[in-house]
């Protein structure tokens, strides 16, 4: 194991790292506010179709009703799943570039962020791979499930018994995930290191890194996690109260379409509120989780950031 390396360091490098505070702080409310703006834009253009798929939803109509209120919303389905994927490698980039070469936070769209989104490609692949046949057979319990609820599909004690096969599955499963998962997990630091597409080669830098990985990661989740959902908590009693209000059928009769109630001000606002307070919490934890393995590459046993700056410097 590289001597520079250690699981004090890799837990302790998020804030050990340089402007804890103001990078962090900076990373959250920027998050927060572009996941609002792009994704609020997109459910504002397609308001008329949410509402109808959840009057679909809400009349238990039969599942060929169902998707045919979910068709017109295909193309911005694929428009928000393309913009996610942009907008999360632009602050995994950003994010990165802090662990591995000390950079003040900033936004932008260039080779860095392309190169992430090569490399969550690649994350999202190997993902996929590893739990499509629980997806596969979950999807198909679900359609079971939906069928005999309208008198067809299979009976109860076996959809039940193919949920609990499936939960099996994921037992088994689950933890081969989590191996390959901090094995491979160095790659997105290591893409911003290289500059170049990197993901099995993350395997090298941790080789003997493991647990110390794994530890970091399990204990700044679990740590940052419990944080959150007293934040979270504190948020839910503040706006959920108004939201419910407002949802009461005395204060939403007076609306024709459920359009008019989900775009409503007194729905709205503290959803939106609390929905910030959400991505916050969210963006801040995304950033702090990634700290131990950016650490690993960043001191690459192979040679780290600083072996780099000794040739920069001597040639």
């Amino acid at each position: 194991m590289d001597r520079r390396f250690s699981f004090e360091k890799a837990l302790a490098y998020p804030f050990t790292a340089p402007k804890p505070v103001t990078f962090i702080a900076a990373f959250g409310i920027s998050y927060a506010l572009s996941w609002l703006v792009v994704y609020g834009s997109i459910a504002f253009l397609a308001r008329d179709g949410i509402a109808a798929l959840i009057e679909a939803f809400g009349a238990t109509s039969p599942p060929d009703e169902t998707l045919a209120a979910m068709a017109p919303l295909a193309g911005w389905f694929a428009l928000s799943v393309l913009m996610g994927w942009a907008i999360w490698a632009m602050f995994e980039a950003a994010s990165q570039r802090r662990y591995i070469w000390h950079k003040d936070f900033s936004l932008g769209f260039g080779g860095d962020e392309l190169r992430m989104m090569g490399t969550g490609l690649w994350w999202f692949l190997f993902s996929a791979a590893m739990f499509i046949l629980p997806m596969l057979l979950f999807f198909g319990a679900f359609i079971g499930v939906l069928a005999s609820s309208f008198g067809a599909g299979m009976s109860d004690e076996a959809a039940i018994g193919s949920i609990l096969g499936i939960f099996g599955l994921l037992v088994v499963v689950f933890p081969v995930y989590v191996f390959f998962a901090t094995r491979l997990a160095p790659c997105f630091g290591q893409t911003i290191k290289d500059k170049r597409v990197r993901f099995f080669d993350a395997w090298n830098i941790s080789r003997g890194r493991f647990w110390p990985i794994l530890g970091a990661y399990v204990i700044l989740s679990i740590g940052g996690g419990i944080v959150s959902q007293v934040i979270s908590g504190i948020a839910q009693m503040l706006f959920f109260p108004a939201m419910m209000e407002f949802q009461s059928p005395g204060n939403t009769e007076t609306y024709d379409t459920w359009t008019a109630v989900l775009f409503a001000p007194q729905f709205l606002v503290p959803f939106a509120a609390y929905l910030f307070i959400t991505l916050v919490l969210q963006g801040v934890m995304m950033h702090l989780a990634g700290g131990p393995a950016a650490f690993a590459a960043r001191h690459d046993p192979r040679g780290g950031v600083e072996d780099l700056d000794r040739v920069d410097v001597s040639s």
